[in-house]
């Protein structure tokens, strides 16, 4: 017997009343049976006769020590049932009362085995939650002090059959298990789902679909409620297939921050309400669990009980998903004497055409001009936003900033300086390799910053080998984001890099002690949550990103190489309302924790100093940079630019102005870094490099085709 005794009422016919039972002097009696007689005898239509005539019970709550006197179980049903006429027909009624549900979690469940039961939509309720009531449980179950510390569906249980004993209820206070759940789902029509436990979401699908047993699943967030007829559709995929196709072998071992992710696909991170998404970045920082109110939850119970209705007044219920999003409702609230309210002028954006895919011809099939030029291209840029116009004529390959291209981060477009200077390295490299380069010049007036490689003989120019080979390693460079495996560089290997990084105007900051790579860890985690937290940065982070796989700028999502954690949430990330919300809460301790995390398994970081802040400057360190990063590169090192938010601000107050919300943060984040790798008066940080050894495959981004 799965339940305990202390959970179900026992019914007695007056004749089978145990004298031991009627002795106990503390028992409470009661009997309600003089009221309900007279108003079975106001009920319109009149009651059949054979109701009059149908002996009593008495029901006995061993919880309560109380015995009540109550009709016998038809005039109970009539009378009890007797508002949902016109609602429900008598037949329809009669079909609710054969239903035999399963309800697995009796938290959402209480309220949802509640309802059935007050509207009478089952004859049989199989209650499975393993779980005890806690206080932290009592903004959304509707138990008492008194049930602290008893088991959720025995406290449902109790509460059922205090409104109807005669309704069959079964307790599996051990919950769901590979164990019990073939005997649980036995003669079931209907299960409905609301567990924590993801794995055991998938065990009960797999179980339901096998035996085309419908299920349905409340979530309390937005009143969302789904839908799967496994048994119309034996073939359907779990959860619609939101979260692929699911085996419960392939959640064995996985942790909550592996589940985390599949549980948020499943919800469908564009569609869950701002708190719940930014609660899911919270879990295991300010949150220990899911949020959930009280009003949704009883809600939830309201929602599921319609669906039910439906399936016994023969009405469509298809799988799906549908949402009783009160918030949303309000929002539309209509004045019935006037008009209704506007909706704030919120606008859908037009999405973009993606560019086509480019194709470009073997670099042994290039001239001279056209491999200067698509070396120029290939170089890095912050974002890949390429912020040049790269054109060529008879006598020179020429990459001039572009200044319409413009972002909060780079600062009097330092950033994009710093890439124009890496585009004119490789054509310098590329026109050497040739034969060809004259020599290279830096124009940097008022209103024009470019780089020229002016070149001589094209297509005629006797071949370097040396820069041969520092060609074909630039052209191969890429970006790889990987987690490292935090092995420490050698002497060596550090004496290569700096002299890489080493000129007249630039000098180089290895960190490669482990004390200063956590530092700068802890320091571009913070960084990057202000980043997040600040609407306009948010904002251009994921402008910068796109999953098409054909688009010529912007950095690909595929090639962030995140964790399935992030991967999982990334819809819920680029949210702006999840990240007001959480910068309401104080919270989003979890938005920098991957880029933290990424610098602490590095192999060393490198900060590479210029002298000067004018944009030649930042030019002719982007030169470096570039040299710098293919150097490491053929070290064997992952490279990946980790630049904190406030790298190109020059001053305290520049730094404050990047955030509307988190400036005196990133303004403290600069002064902290600068404090801890002190650099010269004339000096300021040109780029960040992260090293490591790691398995993550080099990424080499798309770019926009060049000027003629």
């Amino acid at each position: 017997m799965h339940t305990p005794p202390d959970a179900a009422a026992t019914l007695y016919s007056p004749d089978e009343l145990p004298a031991e039972l009627t002795a106990e002097p503390s028992l409470i009696v009661s009997d309600i049976t003089e009221r309900t007689g007279r108003a079975l005898d106001e009920l319109l239509p009149p009651a059949e006769p054979a109701l009059w005539d149908e002996a009593p019970r008495f029901v006995h709550f061993p919880w309560r020590n109380a015995l009540v006197k109550i009709p016998g179980p038809r005039t109970f049903r009539r009378l009890r049932l007797d508002r949902n006429r016109h609602k429900l027909t008598a037949a329809q009624q009669s079909a609710a009362g054969d239903l035999r549900i399963g309800i697995v979690g009796l938290s959402v469940g209480h309220a949802i085995s509640l309802t059935l039961a007050l509207e009478g939509l089952a004859g049989e309720l199989r209650l499975a939650d393993f779980d005890e009531l806690e206080l932290t449980n009592m903004n959304r179950i509707p138990a008492t002090l008194m049930d602290i510390h008893d088991n959720k569906a025995v406290i449902a249980a109790r509460r059922i059959s205090e409104i109807d004993p005669y309704l069959t209820t079964a307790v599996y206070s051990d919950g769901i298990t590979t164990e019990n759940i073939d005997e649980f789902l036995d003669g079931l029509d209907l299960v409905v789902e609301e567990c924590d436990s993801f794995d055991v979401k998938v065990l009960i699908r797999e179980k339901c679909r096998s035996r085309g047993i419908p299920v349905l699943m409340e979530t309390s967030d937005g009143g969302t409620l789904d839908v799967e007829r496994f048994d119309l559709e034996p073939d359907r995929p779990l959860f619609h297939g939101l979260a692929g196709d699911l085996r419960i072998e392939d959640l064995v071992g996985l942790d909550r921050a592996s589940l985390t992710p599949l549980a948020v696909r499943v919800l469908e991170p564009t569609k869950v309400t701002a708190p719940m998404a930014a609660s899911a970045i919270e879990l295991g920082h300010t949150v220990t669990a899911w949020p959930q109110l009280g009003g949704d939850v009883l809600l939830g119970g309201a929602t599921v009980a319609a669906a039910v209705r439906r399936l016994v007044q023969g009405k469509p219920l298809r799988s799906g998903r549908v949402r009783f999003d009160r918030d949303s409702w309000l929002d539309g609230l209509e004045d019935p004497i006037g008009t209704a309210l506007p909706d704030g002028g919120r606008q859908a954006a037009a999405a973009s055409e993606p560019l086509p895919p480019q194709e470009q011809p073997p670099v042994e099939a290039m001239s001279d001009r056209e491999l200067v030029l698509h070396a120029a291209r290939r170089a890095p840029s912050a974002g890949n936003q390429q912020p040049w116009q790269i054109t060529a004529d008879e006598d020179a390959v020429t990459i001039t900033l572009d200044r319409t291209r413009t972002s909060t981060l780079d600062v009097e477009h330092r950033a994009s300086a710093v890439a124009v200077g890496a585009a004119l390295y490789n054509a310098r490299i590329a026109a050497t390799a040739r034969g060809v380069l004259d020599d290279i010049e830096i124009v940097d007036a008022a209103e024009t910053l470019a780089g020229r490689a002016r070149l001589k003989g094209l297509d005629t120019g006797s071949r370097s080998p040396e820069a041969e080979a520092e060609l074909s390693a630039l052209l191969a460079r890429g970006t790889r984001r990987g987690v490292g495996d935090g092995s420490p560089p050698s002497d060596d290997d550090l004496a290569r890099l700096r002299d890489a990084a080493t000129s007249d105007r630039t000098r180089l900051l290895a960190l490669a002690d482990r004390a200063d790579i956590d530092r700068y860890a802890s320091i571009i985690s913070r960084s990057d949550r202000a980043r997040f937290l600040t609407p306009e940065l948010h904002g251009e982070m994921f402008e910068e990103l796109t999953d098409d796989p054909a688009a010529a700028e912007g950095i690909d999502v595929a090639s962030l190489d995140l964790p399935p954690a992030m991967a999982g949430m990334f819809d819920v990330l680029r949210r702006a309302d999840v990240m007001a919300l959480l910068d309401e809460w104080g919270g989003g301790t979890a938005l920098g924790a991957d880029a933290g995390s990424r610098v602490a398994s590095s192999s060393a970081v490198l900060v590479l100093v210029q002298r000067g802040t004018s944009a030649g400057d930042y030019l002719r360190g982007g030169i470096v940079a570039e040299q710098l990063w293919v150097a490491a590169e053929r070290l064997g090192y992952d490279v990946h630019p980790m630049t904190p938010t406030f790298l190109y601000a020059g001053d305290d107050e520049t730094a404050r102005g990047l955030s509307s919300n988190h400036g005196d943060e990133l303004a403290a984040l600069r002064r902290e870094m600068l404090d801890t790798w002190p650099l010269d008066a004339d000096e300021a940080p040109t780029i960040v490099l992260r090293l490591s050894r790691a398995d993550s495959p080099s990424v080499v981004s798309r770019r926009l085709p060049t000027g003629s």
